[in-house]
């Protein structure tokens, strides 16, 4: 490091320089022995040693600034990392993340411990989130810090997640839906309510699509919001991987294709997008008294076909891997309608069974 050099002042400089992220930052530091009392040559070499000192001390904690990065900064190279990998929807969340941690954006990533970890899950649980969405956020700073290598494990509890409520709709109020909807409503509510669509799906049908002489539908695109800016989305159609179980044919009765419209090959069946198909949905199941959502038309439409179909029939047709958790622990859900009317058969066999023995006749 350069030595102080003596001004004709009589005060001392120390001119020096770091190169930072590739920028060359020069600094003077200045001091004069008037700032020391007492015997003039004590007071010299005091400030010749005083502006050494600062000196080398921004030097010292240029080189620390250097390499701090803030929780925010983690939180970008992350997300910038990951834009390549993953789906426009998973990153639309990853986008939105460090919002939902404003008060540590200017921290120091190694300064990040349990205390703080456990503090922010608190404060998630004050604003009444569900502990599926506090262990994303979290996961995703930790991922953020690791990323940015923050080599710690970290010691937190979150509220176990809560078993989700199973609310396909009754086969009675599936009709109601059908009786109520408008032409193109109805529509959607076949494609997922009876042959296991997801909205992406159905958005991203074309004309192309429609194999109207096998009476089929292919499925190997999604509808899905895509960021083209800062903070503006839209809507494009992709491809779904060609190893995915989603990629599917599916074979729809005669009577019922004629339903839909012959587009052109390449315009869409369905104008709507999924926002949209979510929207008419919840005004529709409001005007018809059913209480569930969209996506729940896809549980409807595995019920229905595990009556008649074996398991892994219903697992091609809605899309399912082999062996499906999913669909043995979520979809397949016994209708209330059903269970009585099966209950009633039950009941009038045991009844006419044993009629003899207990009833005496």
């Amino acid at each position: 490091m350069a030595s102080a050099k003596k001004l004709n002042s009589g005060s001392w400089r120390v001119q020096v320089k770091k190169v930072i992220d590739g920028k060359t930052i020069k600094k003077s530091f200045t001091v004069s022995p008037k700032d020391f009392p007492g015997d003039a040559r004590e007071a010299s070499r005091k400030a010749k040693a005083q502006a050494e000192l600062l000196a080398r001390n921004w030097i010292f904690n240029a080189e620390k600034e250097a390499h701090l990065i803030t929780v925010k900064q983690a939180m970008d190279i992350y997300i910038s990392k990951k834009e390549s990998a993953l789906s426009e929807s998973t990153m639309k969340d990853y986008y939105n993340m460090p919002k939902h941690f404003i008060d540590i954006h200017e921290k120091d990533i190694n300064s990040i411990d349990n205390k703080i970890i456990q503090s922010l899950i608190d404060s998630f649980i004050r604003k009444g989130l569900n502990p599926k969405t506090i262990r994303n956020r979290i996961n995703f700073l930790i991922a953020s810090l690791d990323f940015s290598g923050v080599d710690k494990r970290f010691r937190f509890t979150i509220p176990k997640a809560v078993k989700p409520i199973l609310n396909p709709p009754e086969p009675s109020e599936f009709h109601r839906l059908l009786s109520l909807a408008t032409p193109e409503e109805k529509l959607t509510l076949i494609l997922a309510g009876l042959y296991t669509l997801r909205r992406g799906e159905i958005c991203g049908l074309k004309g192309e699509d429609m194999l109207w002489d096998l009476n089929s539908i292919y499925i190997h695109t999604s509808r899905v919001r895509a960021r083209i800016a800062e903070l503006e989305f839209e809507w494009i159609r992709r491809p779904l991987p060609k190893n995915s179980q989603s990629v599917r044919v599916i074979k729809i009765d005669p009577e019922i294709m004629k339903l839909f419209p012959r587009v052109a090959p390449d315009e869409y069946l369905i104008k709507m997008n999924p926002d949209d198909i979510s929207k008419h949905f919840r005004a529709l199941r409001s005007k018809a008294c059913v209480n569930c959502r969209f996506h729940d038309l896809r549980k409807y439409a595995a019920s229905i076909r595990s009556e008649i179909m074996p398991t892994k029939y219903v697992e091609a047709d809605g899309g399912w891997g082999k062996g499906s958790k999913v669909l043995k622990t979520i979809y397949d859900k016994p209708f209330n309608e059903k269970r009585d009317e099966y209950s009633k058969k039950f009941n009038d066999l045991i009844s006419n069974e044993y009629k003899k023995e207990l009833f005496g006749s």
